[in-house]
This record gives structure tokens, C-alpha cells and sequence, in this order.
């Protein structure tokens, strides 16, 4: 028996009529960038996380590269980070022109390990972007 990895069709029609009454607001009224339905979003999500503000950006490269950004990660710096994850995470570190220093995953978790982190830590290090696998088991 084949065993689907996300079923998300099944998701979205459990949704379907108000996505499609949302996105059909945002079409009539050409509001695709930034605007009062990006706005309503960032703030209902800043009151879900109990945070003063939020900001929606298109994709996670975009959000990893202004992570690094907001923390002034640049040239010559080093972010540790793992391989077993999506492209993104090492182009958001080069974006910045800092180096991604790659380290191992927990064969359990597959989740970047701890101790491999430890090792790679140099006085050039300026954050770790852990990256949980998307396929984890966990």
C-alpha cells in the first residue's frame, strides 16, 4: 500500500470555499503585493504569536535572507546550517555573502545534531539555522 506524503488536496477542500471567496477578493481587487488583505494577515499572525509585529514575505528564502539580514550576517562570517534540507537555507547564507558551514543530522531525528554543531563553532560563527527536515519522522 502506497502511503501518500501529504495529502493536500484533502486539506484544501476542507478549506476550499473560503480560500476560494479570499483569493477571489484579492483578484477583483488587484492586490496581489503587499496591500490590506498582506496587512490584515501580518497582524491577526503577530496577535496569534504574541508578538507586536509581523512580516509576510513571499517565500522562506526570502524569510531566511532577511533573518540573516535583520542579524547584519555578512562577509566572512560563517552560518552553521545542514545540507538535509531545502536549497534555500544555503543560497539565503550566500545571498548575505556570509559561508554556510555545513554539519551532520541525528540519524534518529534527522534533524541537525547538536553535538556536530558544537564541533563546527568558530569565532567566525554568527547563528545556526537548525532546519528540521520537512520529512522528519518526528
Amino acid at each position: 500500500m502506497k502511503v501518500p506524503y501529504i495529502d493536500l488536496q484533502r486539506q484544501a477542500a476542507q478549506l476550499r470555499a473560503e480560500l476560494l471567496e479570499e483569493l477571489a477578493k484579492v483578484v477583483d481587487e488587484c492586490t496581489f503585493v503587499l496591500g490590506p488583505h498582506v496587512s490584515a494577515f501580518e497582524e491577526e499572525f503577530a496577535k496569534y504569536l504574541g508578538v507586536r509585529h509581523c512580516v509576510a514575505v513571499n517565500s522562506g528564502t526570502s524569510a531566511l535572507h532577511l533573518a540573516l539580514r535583520v542579524l547584519d550576517i555578512g562577509p566572512g562570517d560563517e552560518v552553521i546550517t545542514t545540507p538535509f534540507t531545502f536549497v534555500a537555507t544555503a543560497w539565503a547564507i550566500a545571498y548575505v555573502g556570509a559561508k554556510p558551514i555545513f554539519v551532520d543530522v541525528d540519524p534518529t531525528t534527522f534533524n541537525i545534531d547538536p553535538a556536530a554543531v558544537e564541533r563546527a563553532i568558530t569565532p567566525r560563527t554568527r547563528a545556526i539555522i537548525r532546519c528540521s527536515s520537512f520529512w522528519s519522522p518526528l
